[in-house]
């Protein structure tokens, strides 16, 4: 019995200092997957370029509406903006932290 006993003990010792070694199986991707990625891709691509086209059409409005001694207070505060936006959205989407 008390053979038993150490045997369990022992078997419970092993499997606790055991190292997780497992690896997480690969699902493949079926095709609506790769659909909607490609979808993804393919809306970032033309919000990327609306983007630049609105970056420089916003520069040549200030050019048209303001008096030249203006233009380069404008056009700083206005490239200021688009720093503090991209900063913005660089750490609200990409520089995540983990919750633990």
């Amino acid at each position: 019995m008390s053979e038993d006993n150490e045997n369990v003990e022992l078997k419970e010792e092993r499997e606790s200092f055991v190292p997780k070694t497992a690896k997480k199986e690969k699902k493949e991707k079926t095709a609506e997957e790769h659909f909607r990625n490609g979808m993804l891709a393919l809306v970032g691509i033309i919000i990327a370029l609306a983007t630049l086209q609105l970056y420089f059409s916003v520069s040549e409005i200030i050019s048209t509406w303001f008096e030249y001694q203006y233009r380069p207070i404008f056009r700083s505060l206005y490239y200021l903006f688009v720093v503090l936006a991209g900063i913005f959205v660089l750490n609200k989407f990409f520089l995540k932290k983990e919750k633990k």
